[in-house]
């Protein structure tokens, strides 16, 4: 669309207070006669909300979204006809915030990372009945202000709302045209709005230690606090703070870093309500300041990208069913526009590593092809700036800023898994939903990324032959429990390699999906070159991994980079490795994704259900056993006394509790207890074979595919012939490959089925 208006912003006169004011831009509009239609198109620089006489034109937050400002910019377009109905004017206002444009970005916590002002680009068009248009659109004939009730808003402070303010007494200025830079290219939305969802009211009302008013929500969350209706004095303030854990009788807040996550109050005389329009927080509890809270004049509201949920999983452990309630929970609170690594520090970027591996188990749950496609193109287009596929997406603009700190001064670094999002994640959305467009889209960056990987493990050194990727700043097995962050980087000649390789296979796959045979053919070539190399270089004969660890035993099996007759040894010592550990988990963020499948792929049935079921500290159900309603960061986020790690690299403020990148065990939850599998992208011809162990009595499992919604429930069964019944139902359209309880594997179209 080409806009015919003008990009406005508030004078220097109105801009006194811009790092934290939102503007507040309105115009009278008289409409004309016999209006048939309406439309708004709208975007900024900031973040947006539209009203037509006070009422809000869409119930989505945060617009226009999060894309890589310097390339892309999405407009969103609003049907407000319903609303101008019986109209004769109208008052037309916007309120703008900081948002990701303007506002502080995580790793380096700037402000202005992508530009030093906010603007507001937007047209009103009119239909008339005699099929004429007229448009209204954003210019200097528009009034503005930063004087309105909203006196700050911050995506990692919150909110002040002084209820106190007039919006009509407030001191109007013109707007003036906004001359800097634009993002040059305008698209529609790509990507899913944010919007509101769950409301959840408190669980326990309390006080704390010094009197102040606590309330626990019941479980791990990202959204916002709305209060009221309440009764309040003129001038009363009400202050909230945000967290998710109590400790020592005290709302905890340590891990916060610098973000405050706090919503401040200033209540008129009589009867209040208010709810945040420019921030979201994470939370389980928070602090109530300056009011009578109760049940009725208090609750949250989970805020997520408005994807739908296409997946479930329940079994007869209601540990593992609160482990499955956890990984949804952190799905939902870290895609929130992109996919984040947490939704309450001062961090919330896009971590490419975590989303690499969290993938497939966000593709079973909710339908995340809309929401990856946008994020995906966006990493695209910092991967051409940059060179590489970077540690985040989009950028925070370290592409034009590399002087902040660490991470700024390595953006241009190269890391396995993190960079391998370039492969993973539109591999398991391609899976997922068959979409074929995902590939085509996101073809060029997969195979960018692998030419640079390529290049990389060209690099020929005394120790690091060539095909062996050793070089560049990595993170190696990130957060692996029982090391620190020298034995975490020093893992990664093994877990890049490994990578490398996969990405290879990956991109041939592709490739041939795609009808490009001569890649399809060079990357295949180079995925045997390379775990040839990788053979040579770290295994012995026998199948042995030198100075092996659990993540490097997972990915060698689940990544067919060994000989068929090394399997049986690599297996061994992965067997070893968790029985030396008494039965626990070594792995990091690049092994965990894939530990339990590389135990039942090879038979190992009861030995993954074993490793699954631990509940003690490092193990999936060790948070359950502490009451996590969330997906940790770490394995040992939490103490066994209760208490808040600081022991090890990362004290305090590196500890959330709301991190999705563990809860990848979801897919193994779906494709081996619930025993779904994809064999034809989309579920077009899907797999049937649960894996059973002594643990559980049951487990069922719904995913709705593009042709339907698949189940399957297996119940164990005394008088059953083979100890078992399986129930399924196969959607029209679709073909499923069951193995039957009598271990024959028998193929079922469409309809619903019992077996025993």
């Amino acid at each position: 669309m080409d806009f015919s208006a003008k990009w406005i912003t508030g004078p220097a006169a109105v801009d006194r207070d811009s790092e934290v004011a939102p503007y507040f831009f309105r115009k009278q509009v008289t409409l004309p006669e016999n209006v048939e239609h309406a439309m708004i198109y709208a975007t900024a620089l900031g973040i947006y909300s539209i009203f037509l006489d006070q009422e809000k034109v869409s119930d989505s937050y945060f617009a226009p979204g999060y894309t890589e400002y310097n390339n892309r910019l999405q407009y969103q377009k609003y049907d407000v006809s319903s609303l101008l109905k019986g109209k004769n004017s109208f008052v037309l206002t916007a309120e703008l915030a900081d948002g990701w444009y303007t506002g502080r970005l995580g790793l380096c916590n700037n402000e202005n990372c992508y530009g030093e002002k906010r603007a507001l680009l937007a047209e009103l068009h009119l239909t008339l009945s005699d099929g004429s248009e007229q448009i209204i659109g954003t210019d200097a004939s528009f009034e503005v202000t930063t004087d309105g009730p909203r006196r700050h808003a911050s995506f990692f402070d919150g909110e002040e709302y002084d209820a106190r303010i007039n919006i009509d007494n407030a001191s109007f200025v013109n707007a003036t045209e906004y001359t800097g830079t634009v993002p040059p290219a305008l698209v529609p939305i790509q990507g899913v709005p944010v919007r509101l969802h769950e409301q959840v009211k408190p669980k326990r009302i309390f006080q704390d230690r010094d009197g102040i008013t606590l309330i626990d929500f019941g479980r791990n969350m990202a959204g916002i606090v709305k209060i009221g209706p309440f009764t309040a004095k003129e001038g009363q303030k009400v202050v909230i703070r945000h967290g998710e854990l109590i400790q020592n009788d005290k709302l905890y807040t340590g891990n916060l870093r610098t973000a405050k996550q706090t919503l401040t109050y200033i209540c008129k005389e009589g009867v209040n309500e208010y709810l945040p329009e420019f921030c979201y927080m994470g939370f389980q509890y928070i602090s109530v300041e300056g009011m009578e809270v109760s049940e009725e004049n208090i609750c949250a509201y989970e805020m997520y990208s408005d994807m739908e949920s296409i997946g479930s999983f329940h079994c007869s452990d209601e540990r593992i069913n609160q482990l499955q309630r956890n990984i949804v929970t952190s799905l939902k609170a870290n895609f929130v526009d992109i996919p984040t690594d947490c939704p309450q520090r001062d961090e919330r970027c896009g971590w490419t590593g975590d989303i690499a591996a969290f993938a497939p188990t966000a593709a079973f749950n909710m339908n995340i092809t809309t929401f990856m496609k946008k994020w995906l193109a966006d990493l695209a287009i910092v991967q051409k700036e940059v060179g590489v596929v970077p540690w985040i997406c989009p950028s925070n603009n370290f592409i034009n800023d590399r002087t902040s700190d660490f991470w700024a001064q390595n953006f241009d670094q190269c890391d396995a898994l993190w960079g391998d999002a370039a492969t993973l994640v539109p591999w398991a959305v391609y899976q997922s939903s068959g979409d074929v467009s995902i590939l085509e889209q996101q073809y060029e960056s997969m195979k960018a990324w692998v030419e640079t990987e390529k290049q990389l493990a060209d690099i020929v050194e005394e120790d690091s032959p060539r095909y062996i990727w050793k070089h560049g700043m990595q993170l190696g097995d990130w957060l692996a429990p029982g090391k620190d962050i020298n034995d975490w980087i020093d893992c990664a000649k093994w877990t890049s390699t490994a990578y490398y390789a996969h990405s290879a296979q990956i991109v041939s796959k592709a490739a041939a999906i795609l009808g490009k045979t001569e890649d399809a053919a060079a990357y295949d070539a180079l995925f045997h070159t390379v775990c040839q190399a990788f053979r040579d270089t770290f295994v012995e004969p026998d199948g042995h991994i030198t100075d092996g660890f659990q993540s490097i035993y997972a990915l060698t099996l689940r990544f067919d980079l060994l000989l068929p007759e090394q399997r049986p040894r690599a297996l061994r010592d992965l067997l070893d490795d968790i029985r030396a550990r008494g039965n626990h988990l070594g792995t990091g963020f690049v092994g965990t994704a894939e530990l339990l499948a590389a135990l039942s792929d090879e038979g190992m049935v009861q030995e993954a259900y074993d490793l699954l079921f631990q509940d003690t500290c490092p193990s999936w159900l060790y948070p359950i056993q502490c009451g996590a309603t969330s997906s940790w960061e770490r394995w040992d986020s939490l103490l066994p006394d209760g208490t808040i790690n600081q022991s090890d690299d990362g004290p305090q403020d590196m500890v959330s509790f709301n991190h999705y990148a563990y809860g990848a065990v979801g897919n193994w939850l779906y494709t081996c207890i619930g025993g779904l599998s994809m064999v034809e992208p989309g579920y077009k011809t899907f797999r049937l074979a649960p894996v059973i162990g002594e643990q559980l009595t049951f487990a069922e499992v719904s995913h709705k595919c593009p042709y339907g919604t698949i189940t399957c429930r297996w119940e164990k069964d005394a008088s059953a012939k083979h100890g078992y019944t399986l129930k399924f139902h196969v959607p029209e359209q679709t073909r499923a490959i069951v193995t039957c309880p009598d271990g024959i594997e028998r193929e079922y179209t469409g309809g619903d089925y019992v077996l025993s």
